[in-house]
């Protein structure tokens, strides 16, 4: 699950860039969930159509932000479980933790935020509701999704820093940083042969196989836990 507050934190960026890079390397069946009424991520996904990722797009039939509907959602996503092994859902700025992490039931919150001031303020503000929202999902299925921040744009490692600092004491893992550049700026914007998404992975490889790392081990921990 990509989730923050505040809108142009990297959510949609990140969740398409993440199923593109599993569908490419791995042999996965991998799926996009995505909640966002202005359907970014599903669009972009529909693009790769030889990528084996699959995309849906429910905000229409289950509501956006506070008009969601839990159990519909949850209902839904069972579906898509049974024929995905990696489920990437998309959420849009203010979607409510509260009640769609216990619907979504995830087992890792990707939490992107840049180095500006109003990126930390505002998911620093968002953190709280997230990690209550987590403890309140292990106590009611035994399972409590890890919280991943991850540093997103930064100019330097004294910015990824900064960040690290601004978030010291709350229960979150802090990812590589995703650096500055245009490509990643531009990933939406088409260019022949995708050159531009291309160089993002490898501009970022790191990041990618740092979170390709840390989804295979919960892959095994979730199946040791039955």
């Amino acid at each position: 699950m990509f989730a923050n507050a505040k809108g142009g934190a990297g959510k949609s960026t990140l969740a398409f860039l993440s199923a593109i890079h599993f569908a490419a390397t791995y042999d996965l069946r991998v799926c996009v969930i995505d909640f966002d009424r202005l359907r970014t991520t599903y669009n972009a996904v529909r693009r790769f159509s030889g990528s084996g990722v699959q995309s849906f797009y429910l905000a229409d039939e289950h509501g956006e932000g506070h008009r969601v509907a839990p159990d519909a959602v949850r209902s839904a996503l069972d579906n898509r479980r049974a024929s995905s092994d990696v489920l990437f859902v998309d959420t849009p700025a203010g979607f409510p933790a509260s009640t769609m992490v216990p619907a979504i039931q995830p087992d890792a919150i990707f939490v992107p935020v840049a180095v500006s001031d109003a990126d930390i303020m505002a998911t620093k503000a968002y953190l709280p509701e997230l990690e209550e929202a987590a403890s309140r999902m292990a106590e009611a299925s035994g399972v409590k999704p890890r919280i991943m921040l991850v540093p997103n744009q930064v100019f330097s490692d004294d910015h990824a820093l900064r960040i690290r600092d601004a978030f010291r004491g709350h229960s979150v893992r802090i990812a590589p940083a995703l650096a500055f550049s245009r490509t990643l700026r531009e990933v939406f914007h088409f260019e022949p042969g995708d050159a531009n998404i291309a160089s993002v992975f490898l501009e970022n490889g790191d990041f990618f196989r740092w979170m390709s790392a840390e989804t295979f081990a919960l892959r095994q921990m979730r199946s040791r836990q039955g």
